[in-house]
């Protein structure tokens, strides 16, 4: 069970992460502008797709960050959506969004 406190840190770490890409995602909605040349659009549209493909990655984060700061919330941080049993500390640690224990996170993958 995580004290307090940590949670407490847990908490302030999502919303700075959350904010920051949050920043990252509208920078990279603005379409890039390299000059008017064919090869300049070309350039241009090849990194707004890749752009659309790293947006897209953040856009999920984000709303990983906003279910564990639900969690925080109802007093369920912590805890693995599958099977109930507390989350590791050293992977909350490195994953303060992480809402599957290890175990239920493997067998996941191999489903997929």
């Amino acid at each position: 069970m995580l004290s307090p406190d940590v949670i407490e840190k847990q908490k302030k770490s999502l919303i700075a992460e959350k904010e920051r890409l949050q920043q990252k995602i509208e920078q990279l909605k603005k379409f890039p502008d390299y000059g008017k040349s064919e090869d300049d659009n070309a350039r241009e549209l090849a990194d707004f797709q890749s752009n659309i493909s790293i947006e897209e990655q953040l856009v999920h984060l984000v709303s990983k960050i906003d279910g564990a700061l639900k969690s925080i919330d109802a007093g369920t941080y912590g805890q693995c959506l599958k099977c109930k049993a507390g989350i590791e500390d050293g992977r909350l640690e490195l994953m303060p969004y992480a809402d599957l224990c290890v175990i239920c996170s493997k067998s996941g993958d191999k489903k997929r």
